[in-house]
């Protein structure tokens, strides 16, 4: 049994670039390998600009960095990406804690939820479970939404 009240966000330091790198290749490198077959060159250089950018967290359990995640607020949304979490820590609960408490930050905000996936993901079905349609497809990648608070409640408008 997970034991959430030791799973923690931290901001990445320069020292933590290699581990996003491989958390980010272990728990998404088969499905990117599937559909553009993996350059790493090419990986590392995305990664790289994408830390810069976007600046992901380090989530840790029990004090062990076990994957990264990126929930950026950007005017009526929170943009989330980079959600990566070391194989053996997947299916245990960890992933869906922490959706949640993003999701619950964008309702206290009226906030839409935004964030894209590849194609062949499983993470699909979590993002849908909780809310995420697909708004657009740009081969390979699902980009989703969850609506307003308001909008999915029908109260838009009603102030």
């Amino acid at each position: 049994m997970i034991d959430f009240s030791a799973v923690e966000l931290r901001p990445w330091t320069e020292a933590d670039r290699e581990f996003g790198y491989a958390v980010k290749k272990a728990a998404e490198g088969a499905y990117i390998t599937d559909i553009f077959g993996w350059d790493e060159d090419r990986e590392v250089e995305f990664q790289r600009r994408e830390w810069q950018q976007k600046k992901p967290n380090l989530i840790f359990y029990q004090g062990k960095r076990i994957g990264t995640l990126a929930a950026i607020e950007i005017d009526e949304s929170v943009e989330i990406g980079h959600f990566f979490i070391l194989p053996q820590f997947q299916n245990r609960g960890i992933g869906t804690y922490l959706l949640r408490q993003i999701l619950d930050r964008a309702d206290r905000g009226n906030k839409v939820a935004r964030l894209a996936y590849l194609k062949n993901n499983p993470a699909a079905s979590l993002y849908r479970r909780h809310g995420f349609e697909v708004v657009r497809f740009a081969d390979p990648f699902y980009h989703a939404e969850r609506k307003r608070r308001t909008e999915r409640e029908g109260t838009a408008g009603h102030g």
